[in-house]
């Protein structure tokens, strides 16, 4: 099963003296460390989005947003406001659609998705290459488990009819002795009687060659009647 794709980002670039930078200083000086955390909450929202766009455009998610904050919708709609000025956030992107985004948003997250491109491009060569490798192996020595698991398969039983059941090597052998046809008239036969008296048998396949011995007993030709047994 493929994995499924990653959307959005888990982490994204933090800068150890973003502080400094006279955008959030503008945030900081007019709200207090509230701006600061209303900036980087925005942003964590942002880059978690398939598209790096947060939408904003209905009053509920305002909302939900400034309780994030911890901050009045009052407060946090002033703070959205200085930002955009501020050019923290693309004002046209937001006037037009309603998000918040911006072109170095786009920017730092289009590193980390090349990246991850990348990534999954070598994972899945080197997954194909293994793949290739095994089968170019499998095809030249089989592996003593492939054979273990042949054997098994042999060996389990399958249903052959509603109430006949032999492994994969009693019908080979079956079809070997009676041909393919014959094979399957016998365990229908066998598949009647079982069902119209209830009787069940250790082994199917060892019952129908017990059957035919005894038939062979019987019959001088070569018409095989399995009534009266």
């Amino acid at each position: 099963m493929a994995r499924p794709k990653k959307e959005g980002m888990d982490y994204f670039p933090h800068d150890t003296d973003a502080v400094n930078d006279e955008k959030i200083e503008s945030l900081r000086l007019l709200y207090g460390n509230d701006g600061y955390a209303f900036y980087f909450i925005l942003l964590e929202r942002i880059y978690r989005t398939k598209q790096f766009e947060l939408d904003v455009s209905d009053a509920e998610t305002i909302q939900i947003l400034a309780k994030k904050v911890s901050v009045s919708e009052d407060k946090f709609l002033k703070m959205l406001e200085t930002s955009l000025k501020r050019d923290c956030f693309d004002r046209q992107a937001y006037e037009e659609r309603k998000v918040l985004t911006s072109e170095g948003i786009k920017k730092r997250a289009s590193v980390v998705v090349d990246k991850r491109v990348k990534m999954r491009d070598k994972y899945q060569q080197t997954k194909e290459e293994v793949s290739d490798a095994e089968t170019t192996q499998e095809t030249g020595v089989e592996s003593t488990q492939s054979k273990v698991k042949k054997s098994k398969e042999k060996k389990s039983k399958n249903k052959y009819a509603e109430y006949v059941s032999m492994s994969l090597e009693e019908f080979e052998k079956l079809k070997e002795q009676f041909g393919g046809q014959g094979a399957n008239d016998r365990i229908e036969k066998l598949n009647l009687y079982k069902g119209s008296t209830g009787k069940t048998y250790k082994s199917d396949y060892l019952t129908i060659l017990n059957w035919e011995r005894k038939n062979s007993k019987k019959e001088t030709s070569k018409q095989i009647d399995w009534e009266g047994l």
